[in-house]
């Protein structure tokens, strides 16, 4: 303190001995200087009664003598000691011990409170409206009816869909009538090129069986001729007067063989004419009961009967094209018209909320009376469960932030908590043709007082460490090569190059360049270079 204070002494003699020089270096507006000899220097002050137009006059001064040279030597010997005891001064300054603890940066933004879901009712079907039970502004609850239809418009609407399904379904049948279903059994499967081609085979196999039938009844017939002419011969020669009693005349052969005349009829003849007529009686009942010939003809009934069914399937045949679009014009209006059924019995219960939530919207053109058709949008309801607040990080925050965050948020006063939820992609331009960043901090304790729209003021929990080393922001000097703090070691002061880690407006975390133990400078540096001895106070 005595060092000091005798500074501070020769500073004052320093500045008063400098003082006193200027005063008596420098004249004034007024001095001229006369002459100047040894070591003497005379100022004269101007009289302001002399007349100068007279130049034969002499002027009148007044003379003052300053002796320069002494009052330089006393100037020059107090700044030669004032010198001499700065160099050997010693600066006294404050230092912060370093240590460990914790830093956050908490990012204070505002934003606009709104719903993360919001969903607008459309009228299913085409109907009247009976009753509509809100308007925009009007909290509900979670079931509660929004808006009723006309349930007799409703009940003949559903008559229609039910009538449509039915006429198609009709449409299609009609295509295979069930008398005709015996005939379409025999060309299940085929087309009609392959009934053609079977019909054409059936006659075909008839005609082989006619012809086998024709060869066959001609070959016994030719027989028969033969049997016939024979016997005729055998009676002949057993015939006197010529009369002839015809084939089988078995009176006549049995009334020469009882009368005793002599004959050339023996009785091998009478053997042979029996046998013939045996022969004769066989042909004759082979023709019309021989079993191949039955066969053929049996054969020929049964595919006289499957060509006639095949006549017949191919006259009631339906075209693959007609009836592939048939049906599926069936099946598309049986879908069609079962989910307008569905629609239109659900349409009966009104519109109903789906979620506890704020009507945020309702079509103009939808009153009570009003008929609205299918796909009409009728009003927009907002989730009060489901919000979130809407906020724009700058760029140079935007390191700042994570999703998960957590952030305090402040609603029309109340408080509430929350996560930062989503952060864009994309920037944008603010009013102020700012780039920022749209962001979305989910509000994870909603409750009914929360109104939509309002701005919402957030505290971003954005960046925290701990156990770190940690120092007032203004520690941390910057220069040229980076961030730095002075430091004392032994006595001198020492520069230390530091990075910065997390910092906020007040303090900074040190996360390389000082150890824990450190004593960092605290006072003003703006006089300390590197290597100038201190004393820590």
């Amino acid at each position: 303190m005595a060092e000091n204070n005798n500074l501070d002494n020769k500073e004052k003699e320093i500045q008063d001995t400098k003082a006193s020089v200027s005063e008596a270096a420098v004249p004034s507006d007024q001095n001229v200087i006369k002459e100047t000899t040894g070591s003497s220097v005379e100022i004269y002050d101007e009289d302001d009664n002399v007349d100068l137009s007279d130049s034969k006059k002499k002027k009148k001064f007044k003379k003052r003598y300053v002796v320069i040279p002494v009052l330089a030597l006393v100037a020059a010997g107090a700044i030669f000691g004032y010198v001499n005891s700065k160099k050997n001064a010693v600066v006294i300054v404050e230092t912060q011990e370093v240590a460990k603890g914790t830093i956050e940066n908490i990012l204070s933004i505002s934003g606009t409170v709104e719903s993360g879901e919001t969903k607008s009712y459309f009228a299913e079907v085409s109907s009247v409206i009976d009753q509509l039970d809100v308007k925009v502004g009007d909290k509900v609850s979670t079931g509660d009816t929004l808006c009723t239809f006309d349930t007799d418009a409703l009940d003949l609407a559903e008559k229609n869909a039910e009538l449509a399904i039915k006429q198609a379904k009709g449409s299609y049948s009609a295509l295979y009538s069930p008398t005709g279903a015996a005939d379409r059994k025999y060309a299940e499967g085929m087309t009609a090129q392959q009934i053609n081609d079977r019909i054409d085979a059936i006659i075909a196999e008839i005609d082989a069986l006619n012809k086998k039938i024709t060869e066959k009844t001609n070959r016994m017939n030719r027989t028969l001729t033969d049997l016939q002419k024979t016997a005729q011969d055998i009676n002949q020669n057993g015939v006197m007067d010529g009369a002839s009693g015809g084939l089988g005349d078995y009176d006549y052969v049995n009334r020469r063989e009882n009368d005793n005349n002599d004959s050339d009829i023996t009785s091998s003849n009478r053997q042979m004419a029996l046998a013939v007529q045996q022969s004769i009686q066989d042909v004759q009942y082979a023709l019309n009961n021989d079993p191949e010939i039955q066969g053929w003809k049996n054969q020929i009934t049964a595919l006289q009967e499957e060509q006639t069914h095949l006549n017949s399937a191919k006259a009631a045949q339906v075209n693959p094209g007609t009836a592939s679009s048939t049906k599926a014009s069936m099946e598309s209006t049986q879908l069609t018209q079962e989910d307008t059924i569905s629609k239109i019995q659900a349409a009966k219960e009104g519109v109903k909320a789906d979620f506890n939530g704020v009507i945020t919207a309702i079509t103009q053109t939808v009153v009570e009376g009003a008929t609205v058709g299918a796909g009409t949008n009728l009003m927009t309801l907002a989730n009060l469960d489901d919000v979130q607040v809407s906020i724009q990080v700058s760029k140079s925050d935007l390191p700042k932030i994570a999703v998960g965050e957590q952030v305090d948020i402040t609603i029309n006063g109340k408080p509430y908590s929350g996560t930062i939820d989503k952060i864009s992609g994309n920037a944008t331009k603010n009013n102020n043709g700012v780039a920022v960043v749209d962001t979305i901090i989910k509000v994870t304790n909603p409750d009914k007082d929360i109104i939509l729209g309002v701005e919402a003021s957030n505290k971003i929990h954005a960046q925290k460490a701990e156990d770190t080393i940690v120092l007032p922001y203004e520690y941390v000097q910057t220069d040229s090569t980076g961030d730095y703090v002075y430091v004392v070691e032994n006595g001198l002061v020492t520069r230390k190059d530091v990075v910065i880690g997390i910092s906020n407006s007040t303090d900074a975390e040190i996360t390389e360049g000082l150890s824990v133990g450190d004593k960092v400078i605290s006072s003003d540096v703006s006089i300390l270079t590197e290597g100038m001895p201190v004393t820590v106070q």
